[in-house]
């Protein structure tokens, strides 16, 4: 069945629906928000496209039509999409083990590994594989988050103590690169570096995020470098760029090369991904709008293959534009689109100026937008809530400095999955008594074991039951039902927290069944959900087990009818 025109239009063009009553009001705003946005994001991506070992130009390519494009096609129309430092930092982590930093190899590398990163989130936004999102802990995100905000702050030390250092894989070679060139420090450098980190820390906390704190430095730090020729004193400056929109294309790489960038544009695609995301729902989480998990990676992904066209390199959504584009009043989509007029600008007519600007100013611009990741608290806050959770946290940090940081991310999700995987084999069967004062059930315990009816064995199963715990849940169940005795007469099993169960869980089932049936045992069940009923069903289980609906289903039963405990019962004073 085709879709009707209408329909088809709205699905390639989902932004047509959002301006339906759009005014001058959301205009004049919307413009506000953008040239707000511009002059925090121009100085930022051109430090971050040094991070990524890149010439600066390449981040306003990746921010020009690579922004307006993911906002127009994403879900969320106030996420600020850009060069970010994350990605930058997992650019170079990928690409220098593969060609020189700067090199042209280098830079044509990193155009195509824009272009692979928007194809692969294309892809899975057109086959609704966003849910991928819910099975990446929160924990290996903050772990490796935090440990890049540290190693990408490491990699610009270099530009903010004015020596030069060779790049690894490994970074605690580059560390140790670093402390021993210390003696090699260039002083009037590192005097502009520290002097621009504290100037931007310090206004950001004192005035706010949407102060162009980045702008300024950059401005002041051309005109003093050109003043007072800080290149003939051997601070080192950007130096000429060759600004030019060129005619879009696509560079030619060998077979070789490309295969080789492949795992690195998946990482960067999923790393992309949950960045985007996570900024996208803390800000609608404000608005009131829940973002569209396979529709933001659409528009992420065609972001990144316009920016690959254009010569730019992997892009993202940044939480610290983002924030100014909510701040500064953007209304819609439309903020991003002057965002990239700007940049294109900017390009065309401003990149001279950039001549003078010393390194140093770019360094500091990148480390002061690290300081609000730095949080080691979080380590002790996840441990506090969870033991597991700590661990991954822990683990995703430690292997990011001892391994390539991007292998870091994949042994957090697996180290994570494991951790859950151990949880749910480890399910527990917990032996419950009937509490009538409060018409529940409660597990057993030395102060309310007088409860327990004689010949009845109450279980609770606190996991849903499948494959890798089924034998474990049911060895528990026989181990209780061997302590019970030949008093036992009845079993109840409270399926409350059993929300799936499988044929696995079945099969092993009704082996127990058999030998409790066996022994003369009735079993019973309680709260069972519907769906796990029905599976029940269809596995022949069914006549082998009476349900009680509900605790007065289990009263009628073992209280009233077989009169079981009733003169305990009238002992404490409570009747039935």
């Amino acid at each position: 069945m085709s879709l009707k025109p209408a329909n088809a239009l709205k699905s390639a063009f989902p932004f047509l629906g959002r301006f339906a009553n759009y005014d001058i009001s959301a205009f004049s705003k919307d413009f506000v928000a953008g040239l707000t946005v511009a002059v925090v994001l121009i100085p930022q991506v051109m430090a971050y496209a040094n991070l990524a070992g890149l010439p600066p130009v390449m981040g306003l390519y990746a921010a020009f039509l690579g922004a307006a494009v993911a906002a127009l096609w994403g879900s969320d129309r106030l996420l600020s999409t850009g060069p970010v430092a994350l990605v930058s930092f997992v650019v170079f982590s990928a690409l220098v083990p593969l060609a020189s930093p700067g090199s042209p190899e280098f830079i044509a590398l990193a155009i195509i590994l824009a272009l692979f990163v928007g194809l692969i989130q294309l892809a899975m936004g057109i086959f609704h594989f966003g849910f991928i999102i819910n099975f990446i802990s929160h924990s290996v995100i903050a772990g490796f988050t935090l440990a890049a905000a540290l190693i990408i702050a490491s990699t610009q030390l270099p530009n903010l103590f004015g020596f030069e250092t060779t790049r690894h894989e490994m970074v605690l070679m580059d560390l140790y690169e670093i402390f021993t060139s210390l003696p090699n420090t260039h002083a009037p450098t590192l005097f502009i570096g520290i002097t621009a980190v504290a100037f931007i820390t310090l206004t950001k906390r004192k005035i706010g995020k949407s102060f162009p704190a980045g702008l300024i430095v950059m401005i002041v730090s051309i005109f003093v470098s050109w003043l007072f020729d800080f290149e003939r004193l051997g601070v080192a400056v950007v130096g000429k760029i060759n600004a030019a929109l060129a005619v879009p294309s696509i560079p030619d790489l060998s077979f070789k090369q490309v295969t080789a960038i492949l795992p690195a544009a998946m990482v960067i695609a999923v790393i992309g991904f949950l960045e985007a995301y996570s900024v996208s729902s803390l800000i609608n989480s404000k608005t009131g709008v829940k973002p569209d998990e396979n529709q933001e990676l659409i528009g992420q992904g065609l972001g990144n293959v316009v920016s690959s066209i254009f010569g730019g390199y992997p892009i993202a959504g940044s939480f610290s534009r983002t924030a100014v584009n909510f701040g500064a009043g953007a209304m819609t989509e439309v903020s991003s689109l002057f965002v990239s007029f700007f940049v294109l600008l900017t390009i065309l007519y401003f990149t001279p100026l950039l001549y003078f600007l010393p390194k140093a100013t770019l360094g500091a611009i990148v480390i002061a937008a690290l300081v609000d990741l730095v949080e080691f608290s979080k380590f002790s806050e996840t441990f506090k809530l969870s033991g597991t959770d700590g661990i991954v946290i822990s683990t995703t940090f430690l292997f990011a400095f001892i391994t390539q940081p991007d292998y870091a991310l994949f042994v957090g999700i697996v180290v994570s999955l494991i951790l859950f995987l151990r949880k749910t084999i480890a399910a527990r069967v917990v032996h419950q008594v009937f509490v009538f004062e409060e018409e529940r059930f409660r597990t057993m315990t030395a102060d309310n074991c007088q409860r327990e009816f004689e010949n009845v064995l109450i279980l609770r199963i606190e996991m849903s039951v499948f494959f890798a715990n089924a034998n474990s849940i049911v060895e528990q169940m026989e181990d209780l039902i061997y302590e019970k005795g030949t008093q036992l007469e009845s079993l109840v099993i409270n399926f409350s927290g059993v929300n799936y169960f499988d044929v696995s869980a079945c099969e092993v089932l009704d082996e127990l069944l058999e030998e409790v049936t066996a022994r003369g045992i009735k079993v019973y069940s309680m709260y069972r959900k519907e769906h796990v009923t029905e599976i029940m069903i269809k596995a022949g289980l069914e006549d082998k087990i009476t349900r009680l609906k509900d605790i007065k289903g289990f009263k009628r039963e073992f209280i009233v009818q077989k009169n079981i405990n009733f003169d305990l019962e009238s002992a404490i004073g409570n009747e039935i």
